[in-house]
């Protein structure tokens, strides 16, 4: 029974130091985001309701990142002591390519795809520095909801975010 007992407190204590350099690595880098409804530029057409998509399918993105602490919505007050380790995501929908998708289905290889560029940027919420700007370009199959286009969409976007952030210097 004694060897027993040694050897499950070596286990527990190899598991708590292999654990704990996870629990630091999850803490969130930044308070809070806040991402706005995207603008778009001239010629830009999509339905209204796909900034909507890519609003709420931004924000639940965004949370999975686990580098902010909490993602808040668009207008929602932060306190002056968390505005400097809190950020803004804006950006704007500068081109739209609704694709063909008879090029596609007969071409393929990439031929027909819908093409969504976005331009985005990362501001710190105390003084509006932007800290990033991020160029995501989607490509889609052309038979893709605006739903399914703004998923995507989010997800780079909460990828490319994530990404540039975690190699940034910490504000």
């Amino acid at each position: 029974m004694h060897n027993w007992l040694k050897v499950s407190a070596t286990l527990l204590a190899g598991f708590l130091v292999a654990s704990a350099p996870l629990t630091a690595k999850d803490e969130a880098k930044y308070k809070t985001a806040e991402p706005r409804h995207f603008d778009r530029a001239e010629g830009v057409e999509l339905s209204p309701e796909f900034s909507d998509y890519l609003y709420a399918e931004l924000r639940t993105q965004l949370q999975k990142t686990k580098i902010f602490a909490e993602v808040i919505g668009e207008g929602e007050v932060v306190d002056d002591v968390d505005a400097p380790a809190s950020v803004v995501v804006t950006g704007t929908l500068t081109e739209y390519k609704k694709g063909n998708m008879v090029e596609n289905r007969l071409v393929g290889f990439g031929a027909g795809r819908r093409s969504l560029k976005l331009t985005v940027n990362v501001a710190r919420r105390s003084d509006k520095k932007v800290l990033e700007t991020i160029q995501v370009h989607v490509k889609a199959n052309p038979q893709w909801s605006d739903k399914i286009l703004a998923v995507e969409a989010a997800k780079q976007i909460a990828h490319d975010v994530k990404d540039s952030l975690e190699h940034a210097p910490a504000s």
